[in-house]
């Protein structure tokens, strides 16, 4: 364990970090000693798609010449490395996470997914890996600009992620019209910005990453916030239901990340997402 601990500090906190995979050296791997991982890389500050190689970012296998970085990104070269793996990142829609880990196309989700009951059905969930609290995004303008509890949002026009917590948490907002769900931030962000919607539910990391680029946009923590279970404020590895060994395995090094390492990971890559 103290190795373990060892090898996750010089990780976690190199003010360099190089990844391995990259185009430096064309070499074979076999699917055996691949650890493929499946984000939406659309998703700041857990996961993002850059045109550019960084010292912290890392190959995006299914698109030529795209890098991905943010949280998510740290989290899985940390898992690959302990493991023994060569990190392999694919870049897949939201709704196509799930139905490509279950087909074994990839070997696990990091992309800041909630470990819910219905998910569980299809998938098994580590421990967390972060937990985060649920904000209102909006124009600095707007007229609900200064809302402060749930009942403040009466004919607010309200748009939430497709599949997601976001999408879910709508109807605490009494009074609010639920807008049907978009496919992904951005296009919330455009819709928003267009005035087709008011605001969105998001959580707290990537609320600050939006605003911190967007400044005619802010955002809101509720005095009296919303009702959630445990499993809607933390964010899982998910991995095919059978894969208990892995599991266990995961766990093990998600505990040799401290809690302040990975606030550390957080606000660095909020910082970078901006």
């Amino acid at each position: 364990m103290k190795k373990l601990f060892l090898m996750l500090f010089v990780l976690l906190t190199s003010v360099s970090l190089v990844s391995c995979g990259a185009n430096e050296e064309e070499y074979t791997v076999t699917r055996e000693e691949q650890f493929i991982v499946g984000m939406e890389c659309n998703y700041a500050p857990f996961n993002w798609t850059e045109n550019t190689k960084t010292p912290y970012n890392y190959p995006i296998a299914n698109f030529e010449g795209k890098f991905a970085d943010g949280y998510d990104v740290q989290i899985a070269k940390a898992i690959a490395t302990v493991l023994g793996k060569v990190l392999v990142i694919q870049k897949l829609d939201w709704d196509a996470l799930i139905p490509q880990l279950e087909s074994g196309k990839i070997d696990a989700i990091i992309a800041g997914m909630s470990p819910t009951e219905e998910r569980k059905q299809s998938v098994a969930f580590t421990e967390s890996y972060y937990t985060s609290t649920h904000v209102i995004l909006l124009p600095k303008t707007s007229s609900f600009a200064n809302a402060k509890t749930l009942n403040d949002f009466s004919g607010a026009r309200v748009v939430g992620q497709h599949g997601t917590i976001y999408d879910d948490l709508i109807p605490q907002l009494t009074g609010a019209t639920h807008q049907t769900p978009l496919k992904t931030i951005p296009d919330i962000l455009t819709a928003i910005l267009s005035n087709k919607s008011d605001c969105t539910i998001l959580e707290k990391p990537v609320a600050t990453g939006i605003v911190a680029g967007q400044p005619d946009l802010t955002f809101i923590e509720l005095e009296d916030g919303f009702e959630v279970s445990e499993e809607d404020i933390v964010v899982s590895v998910a991995v095919r239901l059978n894969e208990t060994t892995l599991v266990s395995q995961i766990n093990e090094i998600l505990f040799g990340i401290s809690e302040n390492a990975r606030l550390a990971l957080m606000e660095q890559a909020v910082n970078r997402a901006n």
